[in-house]
């Protein structure tokens, strides 16, 4: 399990299992690469995965983000990691923050070296605009932003604060608020409000709570979503690829017809409807996943 260079000095954590055709997976936000060892113990002996721990996360989570725009960020290491391994006729996976990672790459650089693509329950336009609804969080995405735009606020106030415990008791009380509405927003439980609040507002609760424990990285990701941009869309008609879609039909983030609708745009794309999935299929139908995974693999 190397740590590998990167450009920027730093080393990022690559864990890597299996023998055969080489298959590179993206982890969503706050994911560990041991989150997708269940399902690839059925194909450790046809394929050989390289399973990376983004900045911030895993045995990655001492590395901190050093750009403004965050998917460029994983971006530029996702390329070290190919680099540094010589990655070439592999297979590519991204799921949620990873999707983005990945159409980010496809913008920027194409998918060269990229023989299919599997993309897991993200949207191909983040920020929503005139003709698309279907961003983050869908319809009600404004409400989302708006809650972020004033979480960033406060969290501006204390620039040199590293953690959430260690701002003043009012700016943590104040923190939490905002927190608790749009955790219990996006999850669509408006009723776990003042239970998330009450528990955000304890030293050291948070860190056992959210993705993120850094506030650094959190104020890098608040900006980033809340600017609304990354259209990958008229990149994806340039995808030349196979491209496997997985598309969680309840999930409460990205909206289905907004994942659906890559298929308008890539040549070649196939949907694969979770129907008793939300936003982490991988958890909700894990039997279904790891056979739709197989047919991803062995370009079924």
């Amino acid at each position: 399990m190397p740590s590998i260079p990167l450009r920027d000095g730093h080393a990022l954590h690559v864990r890597t299992i299996g023998r055969g055709q080489p298959v590179l997976m993206l982890p969503g936000l706050g994911m560990s690469s041991s989150h997708w060892l269940p399902f690839l113990l059925p194909y450790l002996h046809r394929f050989r995965f390289y399973l990376p721990d983004f900045r911030g996360f895993g045995r990655s989570a001492h590395l901190r983000l050093n750009q403004a725009d965050v998917f460029r960020n994983h971006m530029e290491d996702v390329q070290d990691v190919i680099a540094h391994f010589g990655l070439r006729d592999f297979l590519l996976t991204g799921y949620s923050l990873g999707g983005s990672t990945a159409l980010h790459l496809l913008h920027e650089h194409g998918f060269e070296g990229v023989k299919r693509y599997l993309h897991i329950d993200q949207s191909p336009c983040v920020g929503n605009r005139e003709g698309w609804p279907h961003g983050l969080f869908g319809e009600r995405q404004d409400e989302l932003f708006a809650g972020m735009r004033r979480l960033q606020a406060v969290l501006d106030q204390y620039p040199a604060a590293a953690y959430l415990n260690e701002l003043p008791a009012p700016s943590r009380r104040d923190v939490a608020v905002v927190m608790a509405e749009v955790f219990s927003l996006m999850g669509g439980r408006p009723a776990m409000e003042p239970l998330l609040r009450r528990l955000l507002a304890m030293p050291g609760m948070a860190s056992r709570l959210l993705p993120l424990s850094r506030l650094d990285d959190a104020r890098r990701y608040l900006a980033a979503y809340s600017a609304g941009g990354h259209d990958y869309r008229e990149s994806l008609s340039r995808c030349s690829v196979p491209v496997t879609v997985m598309v969680g039909m309840r999930s409460p983030l990205y909206p289905p017809a907004g994942q659906m609708a890559m298929a308008d745009y890539a040549p070649r794309a196939r949907i694969v409807r979770f129907e008793k999935s939300g936003h982490v299929p991988l958890m909700d139908e894990p039997l279904r996943f790891t056979r739709e995974l197989g047919n991803f693999l062995y370009g079924r």
